[in-house]
């Protein structure tokens, strides 16, 4: 697998502590049984050798202590952490309290003529043992929900084929500089980013994505590492290596999102403090209050050691942290990047969504929406001649009529002699025959325009959408409207985001005749466009409808200053922007709206987590302590762990299920919720 450094990608990848902490704890684990069958077997009335009763108890205890001593080895992370955290105790201080209290009284124990039965020997390797196994759940755990990410990572080759002098080198990835020209085959993987300079291709996308549908490429496209080649060669330059890639970034944001702090974690950090001291005078009183209540030190002991083993303040920081890795994995499975976990959480309390109109509602760049031709110009020929005419102009819309005619497969006019009057059109000749395209008042002195073609061309650029003539040999030839076309999917993105209780808004700085047509097909009213800005009065309008609740920005790089003053910037595309809190990486807008269901979904799953962190916080440390000892109900420190450990397991198994979250249901227009637990 490749390795990124600095972000270390691969190196950094949960589970590879998982085969080390498996191994010391099914060693653990073998010591344990036979531990536990002399040191609780007689309890349960089983029969123990005869060279280890009567006479010959002290060999017992020798025996289990001969036992317990490598356990102790096996885990003494803990107790070396322990002590290293004196002064700032956390959880593995209170773990090398409790096993090494019971480890202590039972040496003692052993040694002295009234030794009593229980020895706490087998206690003290449990705790040890059930605290290594919630170590692996959480472990196991961020590897599950990193294996996306992991998948990705192993997926970047590490040797690319590069061109130089027109030769071709296979040389490590390594060695692969920015503006080195580099060779993709059918079916290799991309090994950095790059620009398509030469050739056509379908790209799968998909474990950068999440998008199955190939994507298509050609010069000036750009491709992404980890991607593979479907289709034919590709002469690519590199754009972004390395940890600079985009494969390599979103591998680093995630586990960056997964790893940072959330509020409830950091309040868990600056409970600790308070929390473990407290814990570890509350065992000590209750140690005492035992006592003087005339119960045995064995008792007693019991008592306060339980309070230790099942008490710990990671359980309320874990109940958030958990989540949140969930749902940034299964954002980035989706192709949605959450940059941080605060903005992963703040997406799902959204009042208002802003949407930038170019390249977010919209293709951002012209394309022919309608073409009406005469009785002797047929829409078609139209099409090849206009694009025959148009072909040496770089105007955009001309290359739209370019693109048009591409698309179609029309075969271009050969025009010769063409002429660019600039802002009026253009002249040339095809068959002999003089042609002309540009607006109506070029046009007309060519020639007369037809009433029916005025009226199109009128009735166009009523909806918004800009009309060119044309005139061939001295007759009107016809009209091509252009405009920035909405994306198909644009509607039902909005209708989803409307379906979250989202306020959808559009702010653009073009004509309201344009705003008006775009908001039209896209099922918004006057009441929630908002035209004609310039671009410091766009970011003042997003902070008026700021008043009303947390808004969120999303568009694409003409955004980017709206993007940094929003509640929440999300930005459309894989090309990086520094001022969005959230990448929509397949520039969907649909995924805005999968966005706010991953951050809502997380939410009420940290919301459930922490009800159930709080309840277990507050009542097990009290079964503990032997408040219900009056109704002959006690916990017995084994008791304690294995508590700990079950409600760590059912911790993470609930939020194991975010892994799976659809957070796009197909026929839904509601959030998914969790299954019920």
């Amino acid at each position: 697998m490749q390795n990124f450094e600095p972000t270390g990608a691969a190196a950094a990848m949960p589970g590879s502590a998982v085969p080390q902490i498996k191994r010391r704890l099914v060693i653990s684990a073998c010591l344990l049984i036979p531990l536990f069958y002399l040191g609780l077997g007689a309890a349960f009335g089983l029969p123990l050798p005869p060279f280890l009763t009567g006479d010959n108890a002290m060999w017992c205890g020798i025996v289990q202590l001969v036992l317990t001593v490598p356990v102790c080895w096996l885990n003494r992370s803990y107790f070396i952490n322990g002590c290293k955290s004196i002064r700032a105790p956390g959880p593995d201080t209170l773990v090398a309290l409790s096993s090494g209290a019971a480890l202590v009284y039972g040496i003692i124990a052993i040694f002295t003529q009234d030794a009593p039965q229980e020895l706490f020997l087998p206690s003290a390797a449990a705790i040890l043992i059930f605290a290594a196994a919630c170590q692996l759940l959480e472990v196991r755990f961020k590897a599950q929900a990193m294996a996306p990410l992991h998948s990705l990572a192993e997926r970047i080759p590490e040797t690319a084929c590069v061109l130089r002098s027109r030769q071709q080198y296979t040389v490590p990835l390594n060695e692969v500089a920015v503006g080195d020209i580099f060779l993709i085959r059918p079916g290799d993987v991309m090994p950095v980013d790059g620009v398509v300079i030469e050739g056509e291709t379908t790209v799968d996308e998909s474990a950068l994505t999440g998008t199955a549908a190939p994507v298509a490429k050609h010069k000036g496209s750009t491709v992404y590492a980890a991607t593979a080649n479907q289709g034919g060669a590709l002469i690519c330059r590199a754009t972004r290596i390395g940890p600079d890639s985009t494969a390599a970034q979103l591998v680093h944001t995630v586990q960056t999102t997964a790893a940072a702090k959330v509020p409830l974690s950091s309040l868990a950090d600056k409970v600790r403090s308070v929390f473990v001291p407290a814990v570890i005078g509350i065992a000590c009183v209750v140690l005492i209050i035992w006592l003087l209540l005339g119960q045995s030190f064995a008792f007693a002991l019991a008592r306060a050691i339980s309070v230790l083993a099942v008490s710990s303040p990671c359980v309320l920081a874990l109940a958030a942290s958990a989540a949140i890795m969930s749902g940034a994995s299964v954002g980035a499975k989706h192709g949605i990047v959450f940059k941080t976990a605060a903005s992963l959480q703040s997406i799902g309390t959204l009042h208002t969504a802003v949407l930038d109109k170019a390249g977010t509602i919209t293709n951002g760049e012209p394309e022919v929406v309608t073409i009406v031709g005469t009785r002797s110009v047929p829409a078609k020929f139209l099409l090849g001649m206009a694009a025959g005419l148009e072909s040496q102009s770089q105007d955009p819309l001309a290359r739209a009529v370019m693109r048009k005619a591409a698309a179609e497969n029309i075969k271009l006019s050969a025009v010769k002699d063409i002429t660019i009057l600039a802002g009026q059109g253009l002249t040339g000749k095809m068959a002999g025959k003089v042609m002309a395209g540009g607006s109506a008042e070029f046009i007309a002195a060519q020639c007369e325009l037809t009433p029916d073609l005025q009226q199109a061309g009128e009735q166009l650029a009523a909806d918004g959408i800009a009309p060119l003539y044309f005139s061939l040999d001295g007759h009107a030839a016809g009209l091509i409207g252009v405009a920035d076309a909405v994306k198909p999917a644009s509607k039902a993105a909005l209708d989803a985001l409307k379906a979250l209780g989202l306020d959808v808004i559009l702010l653009t700085g073009d004509s309201r005749t344009n705003a008006d047509r775009v908001a039209a097909q896209v099922g918004l009213d006057d009441t929630h466009v908002v035209s004609g800005l310039a671009p410091a009065e766009l970011e003042a309008e997003l902070r008026r409808l700021q008043t009303n609740g947390p808004a969120a920005m999303i568009g694409s790089t003409s955004a980017a200053a709206a993007l940094a003053c929003a509640d929440v910037g999300i930005g459309m595309g894989a090309e990086p922007l520094p001022a969005a809190d959230v990448m929509l990486l397949r520039d969907d807008l649909a995924d805005a709206a999968a966005a706010v269901r991953i951050s809502r979904a997380v939410d009420a799953r940290i919301a459930q987590n922490t009800r159930m962190a709080l309840v277990y916080s507050a009542l097990l440390p009290l079964l503990a302590a032997g408040v219900l000892y009056p109704l002959n109900f006690v916990l017995h420190p084994i008791d304690s762990v294995i508590l700990m450990t079950l409600f760590v397991a059912w911790l993470l198994s609930g939020t194991a299920r975010l892994n799976s979250f659809d957070p796009k249901p197909a026929s839904q227009s509601e959030p998914q919720k969790e299954p019920a637990e």
